[in-house]
């Protein structure tokens, strides 16, 4: 009886292997697309930095109130008008990638959020304590905002007077450190970004009596020209007078300067095998996300297990697998990609999918034949 001769794929098997296994690692190894350029500058006249399109400034390292009680002041360029869309003035960044606390404004007026404590969850997707928003009441618009915090809640204080906007659940508590590194701008997620100018900055441990924040808010010069040698309360100082360099050094000793990253940055952590979308706010991408994994590891599947015994199948299963968990656990270490359980289920299934197509129809073809 004649043998019969093997087919392309049959007598390639290898080479097919390998070309398959290139696309995949290709595919999934390429580094993401890189972050946009920082926009961040420093005023042209006169101290304080101009945050442009896309601008942002973080702390070297974390500030932190070890009483459970915060203030912190940021002086704008007078006559500042607010944009268009949500946008993010600043906000703490902890060891977790969450944010407890984050001012942002929108075209009516500012807001304030809280995040919730999600120690088994992706940070990437901690929801909200609380979210308030407040209209803009003065009409000479904003220029020197503070927010106090304690264990009470979060105030928000616009030109030295108290606001009605009061994020009541917060994360401070007494005695228990609250802050972060803190982010001037935005983070390079989303559309809408900041804009405007900031002529300083200063934290406190305390909160503040709404007689100091009422001096304070007069003008930035203020500021300037106090003493703070007294205050011990006082955890940073950025008058932003340097005018020049990639850095704003506080005024206060042994405190960390703020550093201008040349791209954009974001609040996130590497994480392995999330089992959640790196940008949840993309409901369109995932499920791409998911199809394009699956038809990726299809071939290499197909190829291991075309005119194969049945057995081959589970042999298909377990290289995709082998092979998908050894790129999810590299991908953090890759500039904008992200470790994930959800593609390393979706690169298995591929496989099988691949080798039990290749099974059936070899199957029909020796029955056709």
């Amino acid at each position: 009886m004649n043998r019969k001769r093997p087919d392309f794929i049959e007598r390639n098997r290898i080479a097919l292997l390998l070309v398959a296994l290139a696309l995949i690692l290709v595919g999934v190894l390429w580094p993401g697309h890189a972050p946009p350029q920082n926009g961040l500058h420093w005023q042209a006249t006169g101290p304080g930095l101009h945050f442009g399109s896309m601008a942002q400034a973080v702390s070297e390292k974390p500030i932190l109130s070890l009483t459970g009680e915060m203030t912190i002041e940021v002086w704008l360029v007078p006559d500042f008008k607010p944009g268009l869309g949500n946008q993010e003035i600043l906000s703490f960044v902890d060891e977790k990638s969450e944010r407890p606390l984050l001012l942002g404004q929108f075209p009516r007026g500012f807001m304030l959020r809280g995040r919730k404590d999600n120690p088994k969850g992706d940070p990437r997707l901690d929801g909200y304590l609380s979210l308030s928003k407040i209209g803009l009441t003065d009409t000479k618009g904003p220029s020197h905002l503070a927010i106090t915090v304690n264990s009470s809640g979060s105030v928000l204080h616009v030109n030295g007077r108290k606001s009605p906007l009061i994020l009541k659940n917060t994360v401070a508590r007494k005695d228990e450190p609250f802050g972060g590194k803190l982010m001037l701008g935005s983070s390079n997620t989303g559309w809408q970004f900041w804009k405007g100018g900031m002529l300083a900055v200063a934290i406190y441990d305390r909160v503040l009596p709404l007689d100091e924040l009422l001096e304070h808010s007069v003008s930035a010069e203020r500021i300037r020209k106090k003493s703070f040698a007294s205050d011990q309360s006082l955890l940073a100082l950025y008058l932003l007078e340097e005018g020049q360099g990639v850095k704003a050094h506080s005024g206060i000793a042994n405190t960390p300067a703020l550093e201008f990253p040349h791209r954009m940055t974001q609040p996130t952590r590497s994480t392995y095998m999330s089992v959640y979308p790196t940008h949840p706010g993309n409901q369109l991408w995932k499920p791409f996300d998911i199809l394009s994994n699956i038809m990726g590891f299809m071939p290499l599947g197909f190829i291991v297990a075309w005119k194969q015994r049945p057995s081959l199948i589970t042999v298909a299963l377990a290289m995709g697998f082998a092979l998908s968990l050894t790129i999810e656990l590299i991908q953090p270490m890759i500039p904008g990609r992200d470790s994930s359980i959800v593609d390393l289920a979706s690169n298995s299934t591929g496989a099988l999918l691949g080798a039990v197509i290749a099974w059936i129809i070899a199957k029909r073809l020796k029955a056709f034949h």
